[in-house]
């Protein structure tokens, strides 16, 4: 197979900028705009993004057992189309099954460029820069945010729908730059079948549990910054639309620093003590939005949260590798990124619910706080599990 040490991680940072945020969190931006043209009401937006999360569960089942069947190629090419497909079918106004069938799609086709993206770019990249070309990846969702925020008014000023072909026609370019990536991809079902693989000791067992649950707690931790910032920015602090829009940019712009400079933190201190700092730096961005409500204060805490976010989630890649090795990491990355999607689906129909009681935005980061604590728990034990792993292997 050729190795394209250069453009796979360009191709991978396409993938995972539509997998991760065309296919998911650029809906944010457009939420404000949404319920004042009337497509959705305040908590109808929370369940909207719940069929999202439903799609990308299904997708993320997909990933797991379709390669076995139908190759990583053809999924991988499938999902790119769906998710221009989705995209588009999102632009028009047709009741709210519709809206909710055309996010799920897009959902649905996020999620196997999530699981598989990583592990077929790292086949191209040279073993000491595994890491650094993992970050590259992730900060493809990072880019595509800052992209979306940034230029998404001039197009919602025109109509929801403009806004959305917008990003329809964002999602097609990196499509198209990151097709030719999947024909070095596995054809067939027996090149892809994981079932051969060897099963994973009891203390990998352990560690990929708590890597797994911490990172289901922050999927959760995040729902109201990734989801609900700019209408609570709008509404509750009465910023105008266009500029709480562009404000999120810096959600973006802290995901693509953030997955850009994890893989180096990483190497520098090592994957496991990066984690805790990560979880510790997403607790203090909830705390800003909590203990104040300066503008200015609040959209440094969604660069922080978007620092924190891709941070995770490119830590969370890498630690996985770490755990059960390059081999298993599709299997095993694709059960934690199932994880993370269930944690979307519970916060976004958690939260929309008690929105639906008449809750501010204010007690869903109270709730966020809480399960982010807890996540910088879980990396505390995985840290001295770590320590105490290495302990016995040097005695």
């Amino acid at each position: 197979m050729r190795k394209h040490p250069v453009y796979a991680p360009i191709a991978g940072f396409c993938m995972i900028g539509i997998g991760l945020c065309l296919c998911r969190y650029a809906y944010t931006p457009l939420i404000p705009a949404l319920i004042e043209e009337g497509w959705v009401t305040k908590a109808g937006a929370g369940y909207i993004s719940a069929f999202n999360c439903i799609g990308y569960l299904i997708g993320c089942l997909g990933g797991l057992f379709l390669p076995a069947r139908v190759g990583i190629r053809r999924l991988l090419q499938i999902s790119l189309a769906l998710a221009v497909i989705g995209q588009t079918l999102s632009a028009w106004n047709l009741g709210f099954a519709y809206f909710a069938f055309a996010r799920a799609v897009t959902g649905l086709a996020g999620a196997s460029l999530v699981i598989l993206t990583p592990s077929l770019v790292l086949e191209h990249v040279p073993e000491n820069w595994k890491k650094v070309a993992s970050g590259i990846c992730f900060t493809g969702a990072g880019g595509a945010i800052v992209l979306v925020s940034l230029l998404l008014p001039f197009f919602s000023a025109v109509s929801v729908t403009a806004g959305w072909l917008f990003e329809a026609g964002i999602t097609l370019a990196f499509a198209v730059i990151a097709w030719p990536l999947t024909h070095s991809a596995p054809t067939n079902a027996s090149q892809s079948d994981s079932g051969s693989l060897s099963p994973r000791g009891r203390r990998a067992g352990i560690s990929l549990s708590l890597l797994g649950v911490a990172y289901f707690l922050a999927s959760i931790g995040v729902t109201p910054h990734m989801l609900f910032l700019t209408d609570y920015l709008h509404r509750d602090l009465h910023v105008p639309m266009a500029t709480s829009s562009r404000l999120f940019s810096l959600v973006g712009l802290g995901s693509l620093i953030g997955a850009f400079s994890s893989g180096f933190i990483a190497r520098l201190i090592g994957t496991p003590l990066s984690l805790v700092l990560n979880y510790i730096l997403g607790s203090f961005a909830v705390a800003m939005v909590l203990l104040t409500d300066s503008i200015t204060l609040i959209t440094i805490s969604a660069f922080l949260m978007g620092f924190f976010l891709f941070c995770c989630v490119t830590l969370s890649s890498i630690r996985t590798a770490e755990i059960t090795g390059i081999e298993h990491h599709p299997r095993d990355w694709g059960i934690l990124t199932l994880g993370f999607g269930s944690g979307l689906a519970v916060g976004s129909y958690g939260l929309s619910w008690i929105l639906s009681f008449g809750a501010s935005y204010y007690s869903l980061f109270v709730v966020a706080q809480a399960v982010l604590i807890v996540s910088l728990v879980l990396s505390l034990v995985l840290v001295l599990q770590t320590l105490s792993d290495s302990t016995q292997r040097s005695s």
